[in-house]
């Protein structure tokens, strides 16, 4: 009589039964040579064990080549449940990122230019919309121009604004990440700087020119407006102007502040192509100076117009106009000319220079032709002035110095001239008669100018007794 196996022995059985079921569901089917029971032994239900695969020895002729009896191929596959839709292809876009309108190829610069988009599709109809988005620094996207997919392709573009590395992707609508839109791999591009430099002027420059500043924007392009401008208390003013020129470079004349002696805080700038905004370089100085700047040049006909007359003890072959600077009473740089006679040119130029190191003011320096030649109307004009071929003032009969180009008069207001006769030329400069205290203008023997033309072998008029000349100075060696 067959003895039943116990409850245990059965539930034992089952699991190893269920598990070989799992493990032969899960993986390949490969083929097995169970291992035969003899029919008249009864085993008891326990976990089978896997009997592994027999691999026949390949069966060979003598005199002949083996040749290996191949295995079944894994081909079977995983059954997927009845209700799992099949899957589909979800399309695919390409991005590329191209520079448009730079001034080299295949960079970008700030504000220059435009980014080209370009790419294709795969999986996407025609007439799809798609979007392009740049990274923000924050990680966030925001989206930067639209357009649709056109024979399955695409193309839009967008102005270049800031400068470094700039990230871009395109979907076929939403950000990225924000739904189960197609998106393209993520492109990145270098946006380089787009600047202005203004080169450093002369340390020093003379108060009455118009100096050239020089710069250049890069990258270098020509057609680039350029503005000069100058800082006036807290605000920019712009001075002037330029264009560059193809290799990207510009010179701009500075003539504001002429005559002045400050120093100009300046920059150039030019206006960005892309966006409301200013580039700027950084800022330089133009330190306006005085200077003396004195130029003789030979005395021509038409500067002796009106003070030259046939007989005069000199000609103007003898002559020399010389043109300079000096300090007026407004405190700023003005022009003037002298006509002396050669020979002492070197000697009145350093005078001068001297009396302007020490800001010794200058109301006029006129040639006398302006008066016509007239002394007495010329001195109330408080006019400084050298050559004029005429008597003395107040007396008739004598030869002024002034005819033999040795002698200058200056500021004849401030320095009045009394003749022999007791009258005080011009009538508007009695009231300085009184020379204590030295009043702004008044000469001195003390006063820069006196000393240095004393020094020079010229006479100083105020030293006359009992008249008195403060304004003349004749050279006496």
């Amino acid at each position: 009589m067959r003895t039943s196996p116990s409850r245990s022995s059965r539930s034992t059985a089952l699991a190893g039964s269920l598990c070989v079921l799992l493990t032969l569901g899960a993986a390949p089917a490969f083929a097995e040579t169970p291992s035969p029971t003899p029919a008249a032994t009864i085993t008891p239900a326990t976990t089978p064990t896997p009997t592994p695969v027999a691999t026949p020895e390949p069966t060979t002729t003598p005199g002949s080549t083996a040749t290996p009896t191949p295995l079944p191929s894994p081909t079977a596959t995983p059954q997927r449940p009845a209700t799992q839709a099949e899957a589909t292809d979800p399309g695919s876009l390409s991005l590329a990122v191209a520079s448009v309108g730079s001034p080299q190829a295949g960079r970008f610069f700030q504000d220059i230019g435009r980014y080209g988009f370009s790419g294709h599709t795969s999986g996407v109809a025609d007439g799809s919309r798609i979007e392009v988005y740049r990274r923000t620094t924050t990680g966030g996207w925001v989206k930067v121009a639209t357009t649709m997919v056109t024979a399955g392709a695409y193309a839009t573009s967008w102005p270049v604004t800031a400068r470094g590395v700039v990230s871009f992707a395109a979907t076929t609508g939403g950000a990225p990440g924000s739904g189960d839109e197609i998106t393209s791999p993520t492109a990145s591009v270098t946006v380089c700087d787009s600047a202005v430099h203004l080169n450093a002027p002369a340390k020093k420059t003379d108060s009455l020119t118009k100096p050239t500043l020089t710069g250049s924007v890069v990258p270098a392009r020509a057609g680039v407006k350029i503005r000069l401008n100058v800082r006036v208390g807290k605000t920019d003013k712009a001075v002037g102007s330029a264009v560059t020129d193809a290799a990207g470079h510009f010179r701009v004349g500075f003539g504001y502040g002429k005559g002045h002696l400050t120093r100009y805080t300046v920059r150039s700038t030019f206006h960005a192509a892309n966006r409301d905004r200013w580039e700027a370089s950084g800022t330089r100085t133009v330190n306006r100076v005085a200077v003396l700047h004195a130029v003789a040049v030979d005395t021509t006909k038409a500067d002796v117009d009106k003070t030259y007359r046939k007989g005069c003890p000199v000609g103007r072959s003898k002559l020399q106009t010389v043109s300079m600077n000096f300090y007026g009473f407004d405190k700023r740089m003005h022009r003037g000319v002298l006509i002396i006679r050669t020979d002492l040119v070197p000697d009145i130029t350093r005078s001068f220079a001297k009396g302007l190191a020490k800001r010794y003011p200058i109301a006029k320096m006129k040639n006398p032709n302006v008066y016509g030649g007239n002394d007495p109307k010329q001195m109330k004009a408080n006019n400084t002035s050298g050559f004029n071929c005429r008597k003395v003032v107040g007396n008739p009969y004598a030869q002024s110095p002034h005819s033999y180009g040795i002698a200058i008069d200056v500021n004849t207001v401030q320095n009045p001239y009394r003749d022999s006769n007791g009258t005080w030329w011009p009538s508007n400069g009695k009231k300085y008669r009184d020379r204590s205290p030295l009043k702004k203008g008044m000469l001195g023997k003390k006063s820069a100018l006196t000393k240095k033309l004393r020094s020079e072998d010229f006479f100083w008029g105020g030293l006359w007794s009992p008249g008195r000349d403060y304004q003349h100075f004749e050279y006496r060696p």
